[in-house]
């Protein structure tokens, strides 16, 4: 007598790595897993994605300390197709292209923007969710699957819509760099001396580290502080473990701030003491700065 068929419980286990939350049996964990295979496949006739793939993918975008029945509350026929449209495969491309397209009509009808605006809005969308590279993969693969996949499309449209008509508005767009949310009520005096006397110098350098990043570390930078993607997000669309995309973004952070120094080394005439202060500042306020000059110069 052969042995059970547990090989989509051991792909589970092994995509989601060390975790606190206790796994039930193989042959349990293989039922429970084949059970939202089933769900995802049976609502795409055709669209065949391979199932340790897909409960790899299962794995990554549940939460560390969320027991596996938790798989069940994902939006299962959603997840599937847009792991598999992710994966390119062209039923999933076809089906993401009928079902959620039209979606960007809806989102962005009250923008009235021009059928040229829609087309090109409609093209961006595509290239976002469909089309990926080494450094930035397809965003379905980031779909978190909380929620409708229609409704993270259409807030995708509406985003991109939104800054296709602040592009094309005439009215003069604020400057990426400019640190000035950096000074905050009860900041130490010197520290708001600095800030105030040095801010520009601080914009340039922190503009240009960004600049001289690689660019994938750019855009795991772009993906998490920009479009708000969470750790576990940037796991599942880079298909690895959490614990690997968590160091990839603080490498990405370290050398940023790093990149910074030493520019503003090479700027300032300040001690040691005063660009660690305002470094630290930087530091801690990272997510204000990268959300103003990300969207310009990330890949």
């Amino acid at each position: 007598m052969s042995p059970p068929d547990v090989s989509l419980a051991q792909a589970f286990i092994a995509a989601r790595g060390v975790s606190s939350a206790p796994e039930p049996s193989l042959p349990l964990l293989q039922e429970r897993l084949a059970r939202a295979l089933s769900t995802g496949r049976s609502a795409w006739p055709g669209v065949e994605l391979e199932g340790t793939r897909f409960v790899s993918h299962l794995a990554r975008l549940l939460p560390t300390q969320a027991p596996s029945e938790d798989v069940e509350k994902f939006h299962l026929p959603d997840v599937y197709l847009a792991r598999a449209a992710a994966d390119q495969l062209p039923s999933a491309l076809n089906a993401f292209e009928s079902s959620f397209l039209p979606e960007v009509n809806a989102a962005v009808a009250r923008l009235k923007l021009p059928p040229t605006g829609l087309d090109e809005v409609r093209q961006l969308l595509r290239q976002r969710m469909l089309v990926g590279s080494q450094d930035a993969p397809a965003r379905l693969a980031a779909y978190p699957g909380t929620g409708p996949l229609s409704g993270w499309v259409r807030a995708a449209a509406l985003w991109l819509a939104l800054d296709w008509q602040r592009q094309r508005s005439g009215h003069p767009q604020a400057d990426d760099g400019d640190l000035s949310m950096l000074v905050a009520p009860g900041d130490d005096p010197e520290l708001l001396y600095l800030k105030n006397t040095y801010r520009a110098e601080f914009s340039t350098s922190f503009s240009a580290a960004l600049g001289i990043l690689e660019p994938r570390q750019r855009n795991f930078l772009r993906l998490k502080y920009l479009d708000g993607l969470s750790i576990d997000q940037l796991g599942a669309l880079y298909g690895v473990h959490r614990s690997t995309a968590a160091r990839w973004v603080v490498a990405a952070q370290d050398a940023l701030l790093q990149e910074t120094r030493r520019l503003l080394t090479e700027r300032l005439r300040l001690t040691g003491s005063q660009l660690d202060s305002v470094l630290r500042l930087i530091s801690s306020q990272l997510d204000v700065n990268l959300s103003r000059l990300l969207r310009s110069k990330a890949d």
